[in-house]
């Protein structure tokens, strides 16, 4: 009798037990992405919109965590939400297990010999033109069943495609006061040199010395504001308290239309080292160029390989970043040395 009546308590107990043992693990691991995803967004909308749930679900979910673990995790602050110390650790820990089973489809397919593999990088032209070009020679060459994407961004640009999962790897510039990166690996490449160029018969062309204060004073022309060089340089104005007297013209992506606007007298140019600073062939009506380092002023642009952490790094992945890694390195031994 007594046999029955266990094996009746656990027939009873033990699918509601089993159940709610899977339910809340499922259901803690779907907490766990909501956060992440929340830390990415900044807001409920945007969370419950990346997720394809209703805002009323995130919030849920996110409080159901905080009662869990006993801390705050989130603060809400009108539409936009930031993370508490504790939130961000949690997340800073949960991040790359949430990325692996993301990534756990692709880890699959990559095991799959007949799997069609593809590789997007996003980078600004002067990159893709300069460094970028001979490992991106080399891997076609070596890798023909690639399909390799190549997206021409400056660099605040690349990080929202690379932040949209929209590319495998990042070439960017970061300039002083960039917001981190934490869900992603950044690693250096490089630092590019800060240059003036202006027209040969310009006083700042002899000057002795080159100020901030001689600088502002002059119609500039620079790269886009998106770009890295050019949020550098409002970044040192403005700690010099001459970002309101800054007289930008003129902006170009493109380092020869800038150099033949500045030939002509249109302005001076503020730029980097991360394309040519060859002055182009002069013509009628055009000055030489004279080329002098400000780095004293501006400092450098710091320039990093970038890509999600935690994810899993298929094969044809990894040896890109590796060529991309030893290029830059060989640039740098070669200006060294």
């Amino acid at each position: 009798m007594m046999k029955k009546q266990r094996s009746a308590a656990r027939r009873i107990g033990s699918p509601d037990t089993g159940s709610a043992r899977r339910y809340f693990k499922e259901v803690r691991f779907r907490q766990i992405r909501s956060l992440v995803e929340l830390s990415r967004c900044g807001s409920f909308a945007g969370t419950a919109a990346a997720l394809d749930l209703s805002v009323p679900s995130v919030w849920q979910q996110v409080r159901s965590l905080e009662e869990e673990y006993g801390v705050q995790l989130a603060v809400a602050d009108g539409s936009k939400v930031r993370l508490t110390e504790d939130g961000q650790t949690l997340v800073d820990l949960a991040a790359p297990l949430v990325e692996s089973f993301d990534g756990l489809r692709e880890m699959f397919e990559d095991k799959r010999s007949a799997a069609v593999r593809t590789l997007t990088v996003v980078a600004p032209s002067p990159s893709l033109s300069g460094a970028l070009r001979g490992p991106i020679m080399q891997y076609r060459q070596h890798h023909p069943k690639v399909k390799l994407v190549l997206v021409d961004r400056v660099s605040r640009l690349a990080r929202q495609i690379i932040e949209e999962d929209g590319a495998d790897l990042a070439v960017m510039g970061m300039a002083t006061g960039d917001e981190p990166m934490p869900q992603f690996q950044c690693l250096p490449l490089t630092r590019h040199t800060f240059h003036l160029m202006c027209p040969q018969g310009h006083p700042l062309a002899t000057a002795r010395r080159i100020t901030l204060a001689n600088l502002v004073r002059e119609p500039l022309v620079l790269a886009p504001q998106e770009s890295s060089s050019h949020r550098q340089i409002r970044h040192v104005f403005a700690q010099a308290g001459l970002l309101d007297r800054m007289n930008v013209i003129m902006t170009a992506t493109n380092r020869a239309l800038l150099l033949n606007y500045v030939a002509i007298g249109f302005g001076i140019a503020i730029g980097t080292s991360a394309a040519s600073v060859r002055p182009p062939k002069r013509g009628p009506g055009e000055s030489e160029i004279v080329v002098r380092e400000i780095s004293s002023l501006f400092g450098h642009e710091e320039v990093f390989l970038v890509q999600r952490k935690g994810r899993f790094e298929p094969e044809h992945v990894r040896v890109f970043r590796q060529l991309v890694q030893q290029a830059f390195g060989e640039k740098q031994e070669e200006a060294v040395g």
